[in-house]
């Protein structure tokens, strides 16, 4: 959830930025949360997969990958061409930050792990019959 507000904090940022310096170290925020953000989803996805099942899940998680892709430029380009500059579409993507913050609080990782466990012994427990 902190990778999701330091990128609010950059989109906001990122609208009033004048300077090559500030778009620099601009890049230099972006870069560092981006790894760190990417590497806790999957390892959170992974965590809250039940192993026969991990196929499925992983395969959504691809899948809203590749629609957030297309959605995410496709508002971007929409609100520059509304407003004429790139600099208030960079705004626009303040929404989704926002909008993945709130469900992201109502997860409970250590409830998914324990579902996820549980379903694994169903499944061992049924196939060692």
């Amino acid at each position: 959830m902190l990778s999701l507000i330091i990128y609010v904090v950059i989109a906001t940022w990122g609208y009033f930025v004048h300077s090559v310096i500030e778009f620099w170290f601009l890049a230099w925020l972006v870069a560092i949360v981006q790894g760190g953000s990417q590497a806790l989803s999957r390892s959170l996805c992974a965590v809250m997969s039940p192993a026969a099942k991990s196929g499925e899940f992983f395969g959504l998680y691809g899948v809203m990958e590749k629609f957030s892709a297309i959605i995410g430029p496709l508002v971007f380009a929409l609100a520059a061409a509304i407003f004429g500059s790139s600099r208030p579409a960079i705004l626009s993507l303040v929404m989704f930050f926002v909008l993945g913050i709130y469900p992201l609080k109502r997860v409970n990782v250590e409830a998914g792990h324990r579902i996820a466990e549980e379903e694994d012994n169903a499944v061992l427990g049924s196939t060692a019959n």
